[in-house]
């Protein structure tokens, strides 16, 4: 019967709670107001990383209380409702969220969730400022043209082939099409699956679902690779090649650090369009000629050098003193003959 009468205090301020409390799950009998426990208070052996746990005050139902008022009035069951919504069905859909809260429309669902958790102080806090984060959540509604974007499915434009090409490719485009496609036996996992509305259990019918799943991520790896394959011109590219082996015999090059670095980077491409690929290589490639630059520069810099004029000056006489040193190198290789050591005085004396 006392605890039922009991009053409680803020060990941190000192002063009574008489509604929601928060209970230190690591220190024995130690509570904070919600005031206390929103500004992170530490005090003697209790540390804000501690576990803890909400506590209603006596006769309060759990729950019915506002986190933030003014608000709209927001309980704080209801409040839990959204979060729980957002992480199960998603950013932006607003109608299953609105059906999880239950007392909420999705406008008001979506207005809340915004106003509190994204542009207000739980969203200034937990999110970097705008400038600096890479992006927004982004709605399932809306189209998305990602290259893992949900969207890889729609038709694709066709690939100007000729009509050689695309018997060669087995490819129809007015079907968008190839008589044999990445992954050819993805249908039959679904082929033999038939519904049964009133013999089918549960589990029955989740198995069925999850088939019908793994199915629908082929189909849109599927997709996915075409696409790949369309941005960065890959099959025209082929043909192209093939063109030139026969035009001309094949002869060796050498690999400069663009082919190298494309070479390095074909594995991201695919997370990549064609565009933002040859920006990155070609990026990649203008850091390697600055620093290559820089170091002759410093070059220049340790050799007593401090304007660019010096510099062909510089090179010419280093190209003389490293043709002498070479000479002398052949000359002390060659045998030592009177007429070997008759040309070398003479050299010497000119």
């Amino acid at each position: 019967m006392a605890d039922t009468f009991a009053k409680y205090h803020c060990n941190y301020c000192e002063e009574d709670v008489n509604g929601l409390r928060v209970r230190c799950l690591e220190c024995e009998d130690f509570d904070l107001c919600l005031q206390c426990f929103s500004c992170g208070a530490e005090i003697g052996k209790h540390k804000r990383s501690h576990g803890y746990q909400f506590m209603a005050g006596v006769f309060q139902d759990t729950g019915n209380f506002s986190i933030f008022p003014g608000q709209g009035h927001w309980t704080a069951r209801e409040e839990v409702r959204l979060l729980d919504a957002i992480e199960q069905y998603g950013y932006g859909n607003w109608e299953d969220i609105a059906r999880h809260i239950e007392t909420r429309t999705p406008e008001d669902a979506r207005n809340k969730y915004i106003s509190s958790y994204i542009e207000g102080n739980i969203g200034r806090v937990s999110w970097k400022p705008a400038m600096e984060r890479l992006q927004l959540p982004i709605e399932h509604t809306t189209t998305d043209t990602g290259p893992l974007s949900p969207t890889l499915g729609s038709s694709l434009p066709t690939q100007p082939l000729s009509s050689e090409e695309n018997t060669i490719l087995g490819y129809m485009p007015h079907r968008d099409d190839f008589e044999r496609e990445w992954d050819n036996d993805a249908e039959t996992t679904i082929a033999p699956l038939f519904i049964h509305p009133v013999d089918d259990e549960e589990v029955d019918m989740a198995l069925k679902l999850a088939q019908v799943d793994m199915y629908m991520r082929r189909l849109r790896e599927r997709s996915r690779r075409k696409r790949v394959v369309r941005d960065f011109q890959i099959v025209p590219q082929f043909f192209k090649k093939e063109k030139e082996k026969v035009q001309v015999p094949p002869k060796k090059k050498s690999k400069d650090d663009r082919d190298s670095l494309a070479e390095k980077l074909r594995s991201v491409s695919q997370f990549q369009t064609a565009s933002e690929h040859n920006n990155l290589i070609s990026s990649l490639v203008r850091e390697r000629e600055l620093r290559t630059r820089i170091k002759e520069l410093l070059r220049y810099r340790r050799n007593g050098i401090r304007h660019v004029e010096e510099c062909h000056e510089f090179e010419v006489a280093r190209a003389r003193r490293d043709k002498k040193k070479e000479n002398k190198k052949k000359a002390a290789s060659l045998p030592q003959t009177p007429t070997t050591q008759m040309d070398l005085s003479a050299k010497s004396k000119e």
